[in-house]
């Protein structure tokens, strides 16, 4: 990344491709591999032909602060008023603010330096984990789609990407705004087809037979440019399981949810104190199982669980501070 940052200056930003880390963790996972692929991977490579990586992932992207003669880029002060905003009210602004702040970063350079690049280096990888869950997943994808459908929108109003007429970055953003919006129609559309051809016999377009072909058959075409051979077996379970998920049921739940600005639970950490208390909880409970005694001032000194918290008996101190009286079999503990 920093070499071509170092050969070209009229590079603004560029970013590397997102690979996963927990590939095998689950079939969820799984599902993600060939997506992100096709995302991360892919669309940004096409999308650096014009110089216009609409979406510089915040987890892997290399800035360019200056240029050679001392020139403000990414740090001038209209980018800076403009990203900083307090004053967001509307659905699209929050959408646009709350939920994908790298991909309004990237739309605010596309506006300001249209005389600049934004690039994608297939040779930079970067790791992830990715959600492992259907819940955490949905979550996500929820922030993901409809931050990526407004910032779209707002890719509209820039009038400098590159090229002319049909064969540019507006057209290509225009179809990918319509795609995003009929990804489930379509879905269905294509079941209804199949249906036919299967049920009543109905005859397949050649023309539409090949469109079907060049669009599977680039993509696995690229599985053999780029010698990713493990691509095969996931673009399978994409086909077989993913594409109902994310061509269906996401969007939907996303579109459903277009006003949920909470970034849900794929940031969701927990501090050594709860940890601790989970741990304190699962060590009594174990407790409570495996021995019918009443507990002594010993067992509730040692360590519980994976937070190893301490409970300290505290009717010494207490003896030595007062004289009064407590209660045979009951011991004073503090948290």
């Amino acid at each position: 990344m920093v070499w071509n940052m170092n050969k070209n200056e009229k590079i603004l930003a560029l970013c590397g491709e997102t690979q996963i880390e927990n590939k095998a963790q689950s079939l969820i996972t799984m599902l993600q591999v060939f997506e992100y692929y096709i995302n991360h991977h892919m669309k940004k490579a096409f999308e650096s032909v014009f110089g216009c990586v609409t979406c510089l992932p915040g987890c892997f992207t290399m800035y360019r602060t200056f240029t050679s003669d001392g020139r403000s880029l990414i740090a001038q002060d209209d980018v800076f008023s403009e990203y900083a905003r307090n004053d967001i009210e509307t659905l699209h602004e929050k959408n646009l603010y709350h939920l994908g702040e790298d991909r309004m970063l990237t739309t605010l350079l596309l506006k300001n330096f249209p005389d600049m690049r934004l690039s994608f280096v297939p040779e930079a990888i970067c790791w992830t984990i990715v959600p492992h869950a259907f819940y955490i997943l949905l979550s996500q994808r929820r922030r993901w789609i409809n931050s990526t459908f407004h910032n779209l929108v707002e890719l509209l109003k820039v009038d400098t990407m590159c090229g002319v007429c049909f064969l540019s970055m507006k057209t290509t953003v225009v179809i990918d705004l319509i795609a995003t919006m009929i990804l489930p129609a379509g879905l269905v559309y294509l079941g209804y087809f199949v249906y036919l051809v299967v049920a009543t016999g109905e005859d397949i377009s050649t023309l539409l037979l090949i469109l079907y072909g060049v669009t599977f058959g680039v993509q696995i075409l690229s599985f053999f440019l780029r010698s990713r051979w493990d691509m095969f077996f996931f673009f399978l379970v994409f086909v077989i399981a993913g594409v109902p998920l994310f061509y269906f049921i996401l969007p939907i739940y996303s579109f459903a949810m277009m006003d949920d600005f909470s970034w849900g639970a794929t940031r969701q950490v927990r501090s050594q104190k709860t940890i601790a208390k989970e741990g304190s909880e699962k060590g009594d409970s174990l407790e409570d199982e495996n021995t019918l005694e009443e507990p002594t001032v010993e067992s509730l000194t040692a360590p519980h669980g994976d937070g190893n918290l301490e409970l300290e008996d505290d009717s010494k101190n207490e003896n030595e501070e007062q004289d009064e009286p407590m209660e045979e079999g009951v011991p004073r503990v503090e948290i």
